[in-house]
């Protein structure tokens, strides 16, 4: 081969390798700018967990538990550590574990922090939001009528900003760069650049602020929704946790008085056996106490099983694993009987305080006005459109340069360019916009009505469960009375036992009667203490603070802590 050849060859390759060395650098400084995945995730955090606490009111309850956690098999061994020292579960473990284990409560803070997820992302929408992109290659143009072709390798890159205004104004400025080394043909090698702005202004539809900034704020409500219903969700689920909590205390103090039932009806048995077979009691009345025996260690075998599959049903609720061995505290179930009192208020002032605190009721409010709003939107949606259009371009230096991927009409402009433009649309075709004024209408008429509704329903609840409330108390002083007459007659009758002016009959009949009287007060128990608790749930007072723990708050108490 000619050296001449070989040396133009060369040349060339040299030539296109210098217009790939710069897409190769280009290409790096693009891969180089790739996000981070475990950044953009801690930022996200940040960004979000910002947007709740703006939006989280101290009425609704302590901003506490609600940061979201990757899924991790060791996370429940960890959460769990909070019953090391011993199998006893308390109340307040039981409370913490309800708020950092269950799934129930997972899924309601990831369903919080999804709402303000969507949130940031219209947000975004109203921010400067900068872009940039770039192509780089090859590029050949034939010949044609005998002249020499364009053959050329280079790059282009194009980077700018846009943001939407409040006024519905939609600004957006570019730069464009390109650079082409040119092989062959009649353009020069080099770099350029063209710049260009661009405005543009609804004046008719869309003009309102209150309609450019409906997306955002519709989307700053359901935050707001968002952390009422999350917090509503707590005072609800707490409520649920501690009453099956209670539950379990019920059956376990039932089991136990079952089980002292049968020691009892075994040791009046064998107190008796000796008398039958000395003559002094007919054969009859043992048998008879014989039975009573059998039904004694019949129920203490049931509550026995009620406890223990109610006792699983509680771990799986918060989830624990079922080979954990956890025992109910009993002195929760002593400080319970030691600490019912009359409810703090009367029942108009608990309806005048589930009015004022419901966070549901609050949510029902504020999204008639939201649909009021939407009807403003819509009417704005009937009007002409008329848009005006501006643009700015200043000239290039028309020096012939060839940049990759440009228009080369942009190029070959030798003065400064300029636009305004008015855009009109006449009203001709609305019906679908007219459809959709009359749909939120109709909207605006059916939330109005389920605020009414709710309103009602919750008067209802507050006042159902301020009278249950009251029947329940009065239950628990019935059965409490009841109770101790009846330990007054067991103790009576077994001291007329001992000096023979007792049948054995009675003995039974009493020892039975006390039984089913302490076993009727812990249920009285029970539902008094529940029926305090739906009461505080359903008049908004309950009010959540870290790791389980609540007060109970009115609007111009301090409250009382558990």
């Amino acid at each position: 081969m000619d050296k001449g050849l070989r040396k133009e060859m060369k040349k060339s390759l040299f030539q296109i390798s210098g217009g790939f060395r710069f897409v190769l650098l280009l290409t790096a400084g693009v891969v180089g700018c790739s996000l981070n995945p475990e950044k953009v995730s801690r930022q996200t955090d940040e960004k979000v967990y910002s947007l709740l606490e703006k939006r989280w009111d101290e009425s609704f309850g302590r901003a506490e538990e609600y940061q979201i956690e990757p899924f991790s098999p060791q996370m429940r061994q960890e959460r769990l550590k909070v019953l090391e020292g011993g199998s006893v579960l308390t109340l307040a473990k039981a409370a913490e574990l309800a708020v950092t284990n269950t799934h129930e409560y997972q899924q309601a803070k990831e369903q919080l922090y999804l709402t303000a997820l969507d949130l940031r992302d219209v947000q975004h929408l109203y921010e400067w939001t900068p872009f940039a992109r770039a192509t780089g290659g090859y590029a050949k143009e034939g010949d044609r009528d005998g002249e020499g072709g364009r053959e050329g390798a280079g790059a282009a890159g194009e980077g700018g900003i846009s943001k939407l205004l409040a006024s519905g104004t939609v600004v957006t400025s570019g730069l464009s760069v390109g650079y082409m080394d040119v092989l062959s043909g009649d353009f020069r090698s080099g770099l350029q650049t063209i710049f260009q702005a661009a405005i543009t202004q609804p004046l008719l539809r869309g003009a309102d602020r209150k309609v450019v900034l409906e997306a955002l704020t519709q989307a700053e409500q359901d935050t707001l929704y968002a952390v009422r219903d999350f917090n509503r969700f707590r005072q609800t689920f707490l409520v649920s946790i501690v009453t099956e909590y209670y539950r379990l205390l019920l059956y376990q103090i039932q089991m136990k008085n079952s089980r002292e039932h049968y020691l009892r009806m075994l040791s009046i048995y064998d107190k008796m056996a000796p008398l039958v077979q000395a003559g002094r009691l007919p054969a009859f009345e043992l048998e008879q106490a014989r039975q009573d025996k059998i039904r004694a260690w019949d129920s203490y075998l049931q509550a026995k099983q009620m406890y223990e599959t109610h006792k699983d049903a509680l771990k799986l609720m918060l989830n624990i694993p079922q080979e954990t061995s956890v025992e109910p505290d009993e002195n929760e179930w002593a400080a319970l009987e030691e600490g019912l009192k009359e409810p703090p208020l009367t029942e108009e002032q608990a309806v005048e305080a589930a009015l004022d605190q419901r966070l549901d009721l609050a949510n029902a409010y504020d999204r008639t006005l939201d649909a009021q709003r939407h009807v403003e939107v819509a009417a704005d949606a009937l009007k002409a459109d008329l848009t005006l259009v501006g643009l700015y371009s200043p000239a290039n230096d028309g020096n012939r340069r060839y940049a990759f991927g440009a228009d080369p009409g942009d190029l070959q402009r030798v003065r400064d360019r300029y636009e305004a433009t008015l855009r009109l649309d006449l009203p001709l075709d609305r019906e679908m916009e007219k459809n959709n004024y009359k749909r939120a209408l109709i909207a605006l008429a059916q939330q109005q009505r389920n605020h009414q509704k709710l309103t009602d329903q919750i008067v209802l609840e507050v006042r159902k469960a301020y009278r249950d409330c009251q029947k329940a108390r009065e239950r628990y002083q019935v059965q409490k009375e009841a109770w101790q007459l009846a330990r007054e007659r067991l103790d009576k009758t077994l001291e007329l036992m001992q000096v023979a002016r007792a049948k054995s009959r009675d003995v039974l009949d009493a020892q039975k009667d006390y039984y089913q009287a302490r076993q009727a007060f812990a249920e009285s128990v029970f539902d008094y203490s529940t029926a305090l608790l739906e009461m505080y749930r359903d008049t908004g007072m309950l009010w959540v603070k870290s790791k389980g723990r609540w007060e109970i708050r009115t609007a111009s108490s301090g409250g009382a802590e558990r």
